[in-house]
């Protein structure tokens, strides 16, 4: 197993660590993470109401599991740059996709809990 981790790219193992790492901070901060995540992607949700004005027993979930949803996107993102970075020199290029593909996983989880829930 060491061999096999060390012989991976660093990108792969930075998301490999995130992905755990928000997994597990997605359900010990007991929201914390998705609640974070809503202010982000607030202004492409206007159409749904502020976080503060969300309630009901359906919140509560909905955020730790978002927080926890969002760790995939490091997965996500990393498959994008590992199949990107062949065709794509520029690493600041890399970058600014790989950022976006996580602020667009979480605008896509908000959104979808919000429009099931309207």
């Amino acid at each position: 197993m060491p061999e096999f981790w060390t012989n991976l790219s660093y990108t792969t193992r930075f998301s490999a660590i995130g992905f755990v790492a928000t997994f597990i901070l997605g359900f010990i901060s007991m929201g914390m993470l998705g609640a974070v995540l809503y202010y982000p992607v607030s202004f492409v949700l206007r159409g749904y109401p502020w976080i503060d004005d969300l309630h009901g027993d359906w919140m509560w979930p909905a955020v730790i599991m978002i927080g926890m949803g969002w760790s995939f996107s490091f997965l996500f993102a990393g498959a994008a740059w590992h199949f990107l970075a062949p065709s794509i020199d520029s690493v600041v290029i890399l970058r600014i996709i790989y950022g976006l593909i996580l602020w667009a996983w979480a605008a896509f989880l908000w959104w979808w809990i919000l429009y099931s829930q309207a």
